[in-house]
């Protein structure tokens, strides 16, 4: 079975919370499986979009986001995030390809933030034609500068 890329459905929020809780990522924020399930529920409650990387394992990825908000006419991308045996497969540019076409072409472009100390992820969205546009130190966590990046939309 490929990676499959869906929905998210409450009965997924706990194994999905669980699969992706010992990421670097959310060990730096100290979101454990538990946190990070009621974010997933919080956002299925208030109707924003969530959709879910799944294997033949169970899931192994997720993409969390808003399709309007940022400065009033931006979509927002709140969390991608990928297993580490599932990193280096192409499954992060299929969410993050997942998470604009979602949003299909919101005036103000595509927003995200990363964390300061996340080289990595700075490059990847850099490969996708995010540019890094400011940073809000301290916005997270005390220490941390999260880095804003921004991608205009196409215009046709």
């Amino acid at each position: 079975m490929s990676t499959v890329i869906r929905p998210a459905t409450r009965e997924d929020l706990s194994a999905l919370a669980t699969a992706l809780a010992p990421l670097p990522l959310f060990q730096a924020y100290k979101l454990d499986a538990s946190a990070l399930t009621a974010r997933f529920h919080g956002a299925l409650d208030r109707g924003e979009g969530l959709l879910l990387a799944t294997g033949d394992r169970g899931p192994v990825g997720v993409c969390w986001f808003l399709t309007r908000g940022t400065f009033g006419t931006g979509a927002y991308l709140r969390t991608l995030a990928v297993s580490e045996s599932h990193q280096g497969t192409g499954l992060g540019a299929r969410l993050l390809e997942a998470y604009e076409a979602g949003c299909g072409s919101p005036t103000g472009g595509y927003f995200l933030l990363t964390s300061d100390f996340n080289i990595g992820a700075q490059r990847f969205y850099q490969r996708h034609g995010y540019r890094q546009v400011g940073q809000l130190p301290d916005f997270a966590a005390p220490g941390v500068s999260e880095l804003i990046f921004w991608k205009p939309r196409v215009r046709e």
